[in-house]
């Protein structure tokens, strides 16, 4: 297994265990409370594009970078 696919996984299994944390409230009042945020961040974004924005803020993916090689490349 790759370091990638390892952060990948472990970034799924710390968000899985912090959502089971939460109530069906609790959710429900934090996606309401980014997508206000979203919208009021960006006015000019239709429903749609502030939906896909909201989705993609909650599936990032992790990339590692290794600086000592980019810096010496």
């Amino acid at each position: 297994m790759s370091f990638i696919e390892f952060t990948e996984r472990f970034n799924h299994f710390h968000y899985r265990q912090s959502i089971r944390k939460l109530g069906e409230a609790d959710i429900h009042l934090a996606r309401e409370w980014s997508i206000n945020l979203i919208r009021k961040e960006h006015p000019d974004l239709t429903p749609e594009q502030v939906e896909r924005f909201y989705e993609n803020l909650i599936h990032v993916q992790v990339t590692a970078v290794d600086e000592w090689t980019r810096r010496m490349s």
